[in-house]
């Protein structure tokens, strides 16, 4: 299999290490517009055609699918042209910067038949993951409230950079950390209806660094949401979602899964028992980052090999690009609707 690559920053470095360790896969073009990039690439991967036009690369019939890792703001142009040129592709996430953009890309996609998914890589933590299969099967009972947060320590400073400029990041924390717990909530109990909540800025000036909001899932069930960039003690970004429900308590992190139920079930040994991810590993071909970017990768060249659709392809990503322009149109100005790009 042959990928391209758009965008030879961090991400693109990353994606690109994992593919080429992958069997039967090869990067044979990346379209990158720094000089010095460039000519690093030529030194270190010969056998590689380099475009300066990312459209360009799309066009070629030759690659099998593209990986799009470029900033936030040329998502929607790549995209539509990868779409237009009937190429699969990858893009890392936040899909658009708006949500104008993001219904446009899903109205273009209607009319290919394309394999595409989006980097929302959590859904690929084990203990992510087995915490859905246990509330599948309703180890809580009817789960009623959830408590999530996701914080970092990243920006304490006035600094100007593109994430702190709204036209090329599409917004702040909320987009940049927040839109990884809210597509896990998404994922977990399906469609949020109705959200409320504020959000502050203390050092980036056009966008937040600290939001709070307040949920209500279609099917009823109620959840507070937190995230900042600007907090104190969090080298790596650290996930945390606690699930009530009417037979007791879950609580999830990348690291751990903790129960404390009323009653046993048959899915645990103990009614208060602790996970670790170490006992949950399924292993990767190659780690490079963080296994949940390995199995990710080797997922969508699976999907692409058996023609079969990404579970996190646009349309369910557009799910979570909904709930986060409700949360920035109702910052101090009451609850708003989810609108989404299909309301179904």
């Amino acid at each position: 299999m042959k990928i391209g690559i758009i965008g030879f920053g961090k991400m693109g470095v990353l994606h690109a290490g994992i593919l080429n360790a992958l069997d039967n896969v090869q990067i044979s073009a990346i379209a990158e517009k720094e000089r010095i990039i460039t000519n690093y690439i030529k030194k270190i991967m010969p056998h590689v055609k380099i475009y300066d036009d990312a459209n360009k690369m799309c066009s070629q019939k030759e690659i099998d699918v593209v990986y799009i890792t470029t900033p936030v703001y040329s998502h929607f142009q790549i995209a539509m042209s990868c779409i237009q040129n009937d190429m699969n592709f990858f893009m890392e996430k936040p899909l658009t910067t708006n949500l104008d953009d993001t219904k446009k890309l899903c109205s273009e996609l209607t009319k290919h038949d394309l394999i595409h998914s989006v980097g929302y890589n959590r859904r690929f933590v084990d203990t992510f993951v087995k915490a859905k299969d246990l509330m599948d099967n309703k180890i809580l009972g009817d789960i009623y409230k959830v408590k999530a947060s996701i914080y970092l320590s990243s920006i304490f400073s006035k600094i100007p950079s593109w994430r702190t400029k709204k036209t090329e990041s599409g917004g702040g924390v909320l987009v940049d950390l927040g839109s990884h717990v809210i597509d896990l909530l998404i994922w977990y109990f399906g469609r949020i209806e109705e959200v409320s909540g504020e959000t502050k800025s203390v050092y980036s000036g056009e966008v937040e660094d600290f939001a709070h909001m307040n949920i209500e899932f279609r099917n009823k069930i109620k959840g507070e949401f937190d995230t900042s960039w600007s907090i104190k003690g969090y080298r790596l970004p650290e996930i945390n979602v606690e699930v009530f429900g009417s037979n007791g308590k879950l609580r999830v992190t990348e690291d751990f899964i903790e129960t404390d139920l009323k009653n046993p079930v048959p899915q645990l040994d103990n009614i208060q028992m602790k996970i670790s991810k170490q006992s949950l590993n399924t292993g990767v071909p190659f780690d490079l980052g963080g296994p949940e970017y390995a199995k990710e990768d080797l997922y969508m060249v699976n999907c692409v090999r058996n023609k079969k659709q990404s579970f996190v392809n646009v349309f369910e990503a557009s799910k979570t690009q909904s709930v986060i322009q409700a949360m920035y149109d109702c910052a101090g100005k009451g609850s708003r609707k989810v609108e989404y790009v299909d309301q179904n």
